[in-house]
């Protein structure tokens, strides 16, 4: 089992925006960039629209459809792979994060539902009418990118900007319930989550950042995420988890370290009773999914 390789704008750009943006329509982008195949990571920004085509998405071990109309808005280090039908088509867009929040000083990326966490729900999926209103867009950030104009830079933003504007009114419509104090305090804890999942992994430790009873925080993932605060925690620590196991110098026992498991025995343990499966089983069965995944992003 090797480890899986990161992917920047370089590789699959060579002009003068190749430090902090790339697109291009989909069928070419596949055709011309057939050297990766192995599940891997990107270190940008990703957003990839299908207009046509069937097949299906792994993103961080879950599988999503692709369809017409499906939207993919990775972060930074998730790890993805697909299996394509021949009949793909559609557009898409790699930036930086700098490439977007140095433009904009007064918001983030972020700021946008998708993009807010590592581990954000990655798929949307447009209604027809939805996917003729946001072709255009796509389709104008990939025109823009393959000329040489003045402004080109703004133009590129800001079409991007609008993307995700009109992405954000459809992810909110499908995934922000009327509740939307409480969807925020999840929306917190989530991040609190993110940034300190290695060292607490206790519901009462977040409840205490959150100035909160352990039991009220309970109530408010319930009905928002429809899971337990300890849930959402190891949801996030397993996810971890799995990418750790693999990467070939990872033994369990250093999995285990570095997620802040003292006792090895016990993350076996914990990671059978989440995952179905133990570490040993997983990476054997990742491995042989490996050798037969037909790869093409």
């Amino acid at each position: 089992m090797k480890n899986f390789p990161i992917y920047g704008i370089a590789e699959f750009a060579e002009d003068s925006m190749a430090h902090a943006l790339y697109a291009n329509a989909l069928r070419p982008h596949l055709e011309e960039h057939q050297f990766v195949n192995t599940p891997h990571k990107h270190s940008t920004y990703i957003a990839v629209l299908f207009t046509r085509g069937s097949g299906t998405h792994y993103i961080d071990f879950d599988t999503y459809d692709v369809r017409p109309g499906s939207v993919f808005l990775l972060t930074p280090g998730q790890v993805h792979s697909w299996v394509l039908s021949e009949d793909v088509d559609g557009y898409v867009f790699f930036h930086t994060e700098a490439f977007y929040n140095q433009t904009y000083l007064s918001k983030r990326l972020s700021d946008f539902p998708f993009y807010y966490l590592e581990i954000n729900y990655p798929a949307i999926y447009l209604t027809e009418t939805q996917l003729q209103e946001i072709i255009p867009l796509f389709k104008a950030i990939y025109d823009e990118y393959q000329q040489l104009l003045p402004l080109k830079y703004p133009k590129l933003t800001s079409l991007i900007d609008l993307v995700y504007i009109h992405l954000t009114r459809i992810y909110q419509e499908e995934r922000v319930p009327s509740s939307h104090l409480n969807f925020l305090r999840v929306k917190k804890l989530e991040r609190l989550i993110e940034e300190n999942f290695r060292v607490k992994k206790l519901p009462k430790d977040y409840a205490d950042l959150m100035h909160m009873t352990p039991r009220h925080l309970n109530r408010i993932c319930q009905e928002i995420q429809h899971q337990t605060t300890g849930a959402l925690i190891l949801k996030r620590v397993m996810i971890e988890a799995k990418r750790l196991l693999l990467q070939k110098e990872n033994t369990i026992a250093e999995v285990a370290e570095q997620l802040g498991y003292d006792d090895d025995a016990y993350f076996v343990r914990i990671f059978k009773k989440q995952v179905g499966q133990s570490p040993k089983q997983f990476q054997k069965q990742m491995t042989q999914n490996q050798h037969t995944m037909h790869v093409v992003f």
